[in-house]
């Protein structure tokens, strides 16, 4: 028996009253009826965003929803702006999922919209990113929406959405710590480092664009959900002051990532420098003999010129002068 329910695909939609299951995966129609027939019931539907896939079947309960046709447009808009609007008794909900391709270094966002009234909430999303499931945790999560209700699935996918963030920023704040680590080793960040950094900052860019406006999108519901000292007003805090520590540790991601790579650069214009006086150190060194030998080599008289002992003073002074200048650099830490 456990195995059958395990091996059960997982329905897309289910109507429930208390803690009994009255139908599922129900379109449409069909689930507009269901709910009139039974006036305690509560129902969620999870749809494909697909505006090709959503139109034909939302069109049957739009009227129930009180959703017009710029309100099914914000719904399966494609730009990405999360937004909150009250639209007489149901409330519209755009946000985002987002996945990390941790290999390439690179952010997938899975656009969500939900459609809330008192008893039904439709769940407008696309293949989720990570962990993000809709349909799967509403389908666990039974025996607390038969508790909550609808206030409660609205939680669990707008909680589930805030995860995905929170993973992707955690990921980056160990990514943006190992290349710090290669800081204190005293050397610049290499090429493929460099490029991994500036892929790691385009990802921060646009995790921000994401987060900021959700900052918005959570007063909103903490406005229509999270009054009062129960605890789901307090569960609703708590989310909104999650959603708020990881849209701050987006900022703080991108100021520890810039400060990683204009680190590296002036680790980077040190190790120039430093090559640049061991060149000039040991071009002064080479340019003694140089010196010598040129200026004895002249062709005109010159002492001790075409003799055994010129060749010894001369070799002498070019020893001397380069071990002096030798010393000296090193002293001053040039070579």
């Amino acid at each position: 028996m456990t195995d059958t329910l395990a091996a059960r695909p997982t329905p897309l939609s289910r109507v429930w009253s208390g803690s009994k299951i009255l139908a599922e995966d129900l379109d449409g129609g069909d689930l507009a009826d269901v709910l009139e027939l039974h006036s305690d019931a509560s129902a969620w539907w999870v749809l494909d965003r697909r505006p090709d896939q959503v139109g034909p079947q939302l069109r049957d309960v739009a009227g129930a929803l009180d959703l017009d046709r710029l309100a099914i447009a914000d719904l399966v808009a494609e730009d990405r702006r999360a937004k909150f609007e009250q639209l007489g008794h149901s409330r519209l909900v755009i946000t985002n999922v987002v996945g990390l391709d941790e290999q390439a270094v690179e952010l997938t966002v899975h656009p969500t919209s939900l459609v809330v009234t008192d008893r039904a909430l439709i769940c407008l999303t696309g293949d989720g990113g990570g962990d993000f499931h809709a349909a799967r945790k509403l389908a666990s999560a039974q025996d607390a929406l038969a508790e909550g209700g609808i206030a409660t699935a609205l939680y669990l996918i707008v909680a589930a959405v805030i995860d995905t963030y929170a993973d992707v920023v955690e990921w980056l704040e160990d990514a943006s710590d190992d290349l710090a680590d290669a800081l204190f080793e005293e050397r610049p960040l290499n090429r493929e480092e460099q490029l991994r950094a500036f892929r790691l900052r385009t990802v921060l860019s646009q995790l921000r664009r994401l987060t900021d406006p959700m900052r918005a999108v959570m007063t909103d519901l903490v406005e229509s959900y999270g009054r009062g000292d129960d605890v789901a007003a307090r569960r609703w805090n708590a989310l909104a002051e999650k959603h708020y520590r990881v849209a701050n540790a987006v900022d703080g991601v991108r100021e520890a990532l810039s400060s990683v790579l204009d680190t590296s650069l002036a680790l980077a214009d040190l190790r120039a420098n430093a090559i640049m006086k061991k060149l000039t150190g040991w071009a002064a060194i080479i340019a003694v003999p140089t010196l010598v030998t040129g200026f004895a080599g002249m062709d005109v008289a010159f002492p001790l010129a075409g003799t055994v002992t010129g060749f010894w003073v001369y070799l002498l002074i070019m020893v001397t002068a380069s071990v002096i200048l030798y010393v000296r650099f090193r002293r001053n830490d040039w070579l």
